[in-house]
């Protein structure tokens, strides 16, 4: 790349932006380094190559060096997705320093001979048209607001939560006395009351209300059954929400576990 001297800055640039992006310890410094290699160097690698013979107005080359950097990202998420290692800082920083850097290199290959002294072919120089400007500033906010978005989590107001009723073993550390535990998760949008009646066959009724916040469970422990018992004992529990209007939400059924022999 001698006599390219945009050609050397850039594909420096990239090497340092990709050493330093997964490996600084403060997030903030991260980011400094990863925003120019993730969204201008890979595209204005790629415009250089493409348009080397040809050059454009430097406006039209910020514009493309930002379109192309963002497909970069589209397609590389795509082919680190089915590489050893998957999609990491690290991954992501050796592919786009190796995008910088050969683009670079077809840039350099196929520019015309760099005039002594100076960094490649002269590019026209005219006044940024009205027009030119507004699509600019345009594309400079549009891309700017879909930084803000992507970064900004947002409350799932329309989404579906679920509740999840269940039956089980005792724990292992629990295993050698039997039983049973029933168990209920809440992964609703907003927080649910629940009435869980547990019937026991031969023990009559076991009734629990509770309420639970998105993300919480309530574990509801049950004995071994009776050592007289000739029978294994059935289990079975219904789940109701207070704004259900009485229907059954879920159900479940089995039986409890006995103890294990002792050695």
């Amino acid at each position: 790349m001698k006599g390219h001297r945009d050609l050397r800055i850039v594909a420096a640039l990239a090497l340092v932006c990709a050493l330093l992006a997964p490996l600084l310890p403060v997030e903030a410094l991260s980011l400094l380094f990863a925003l120019p290699l993730a969204f201008f160097l890979p595209g204005y690698a790629l415009a250089a190559a493409t348009f080397a013979r040809r050059p454009i107005e430097r406006p039209q080359l910020l514009l493309l060096s930002l379109g192309l950097s963002l497909c970069v990202l589209a397609l590389g998420a795509l082919l680190l997705n089915y590489v050893p290692g998957g999609i990491g800082a690290v991954s992501w920083a050796v592919l786009l320093a190796l995008v910088v850097l050969n683009g670079c290199r077809v840039a350099a290959l196929r520019r015309p001979k760099a005039r002594p002294g100076g960094s490649g072919p002269s590019r026209p120089k005219r006044r940024l048209s009205a027009t030119a400007a507004g699509l600019a500033i345009g594309a400079l906010l549009c891309t700017t607001a879909a930084l803000a978005i992507t970064f900004t989590t947002r409350p799932a107001e329309h989404a579906d939560g679920y509740t999840a009723l269940w039956l089980l073993p005792p724990a292992p550390k629990d295993a050698a006395a039997g039983g049973a535990r029933v168990g209920v998760n809440s992964e609703e949008q907003k927080p649910a009351e629940y009435r869980l009646v547990v019937r026991v066959a031969g023990r009559g009724e076991i009734v629990r209300n509770f309420s639970l916040d998105p993300g919480e469970t309530h574990v509801l422990k049950l004995g071994p059954p009776e050592a007289a018992s000739a029978s294994p004992v059935a289990v079975r529990a219904l789940l109701f929400r207070r704004d259900k209007d009485g229907d059954v939400y879920r159900r479940v059924s089995g039986w409890l576990a006995e103890p294990e022999p002792s050695r």
